[in-house]
């Protein structure tokens, strides 16, 4: 949980920033949109501190972290998205966190989930409006498409690591 936090809590918070600094939505949505990102650092820092102090618990834990994951990165993407389109790249961090924790069921369910959110997120705001296949319909299907394949392969990743480590201790 730790790197997860050290790589993607500062990525998040580049891409809040970018979308206030370049874009400055109004001051609700940057208020809005800081308290979920600090209410998100300090719950993962949270279930990272304690996640192994309640061991029984852990694997219980780690499930929850990805669901509120998946459950920040709704609002923001909602509410930044008209200010900066990158803002999609929140709906990855889910399905990677559940890529190194959980099986591959759950991996592909969560990037499934994150994709048909921000296919949801997109079609609520316009981006479907020239038609299912015209205008920006196509970009939406690669972002979507994106999240999925790239959960999986971190998946296959995390799996091959474990692999090369069971041969090594063989």
């Amino acid at each position: 949980m730790q790197m997860l936090n050290r790589y993607f809590v500062p990525f998040a918070l580049i891409l809040i920033l970018s979308a206030i600094h370049f874009s400055s939505p109004d001051r609700n949505v940057v208020q809005t949109a800081f308290a979920i990102l600090a209410l998100a650092m300090v719950v993962n820092w949270w279930f990272s501190k304690n996640t192994y102090r309640y061991i029984h618990l852990a694997k219980q834990m780690k499930i929850l972290q990805v669901w509120l994951n998946y459950v920040w990165a709704v609002p923001l993407v909602y509410l930044l998205l008209p200010f900066w389109g990158p803002m999609w790249l929140l709906f990855v961090m889910a399905p990677i966190t559940a890529a190194l924790f959980t099986n591959r069921r759950h991996t592909l369910g969560m990037a499934l989930v994150s994709a048909a959110t921000m296919l949801g997120i997109y079609h609520k705001q316009g981006a479907f409006e020239a038609g299912w296949t015209e205008g920006m319909a196509g970009m939406t299907y690669v972002h979507a498409a994106f999240i999925v394949i790239i959960a999986l392969f971190v998946y296959g990743l995390e799996q091959t690591a474990l692999r090369l480590r069971d041969a090594r201790l063989s």
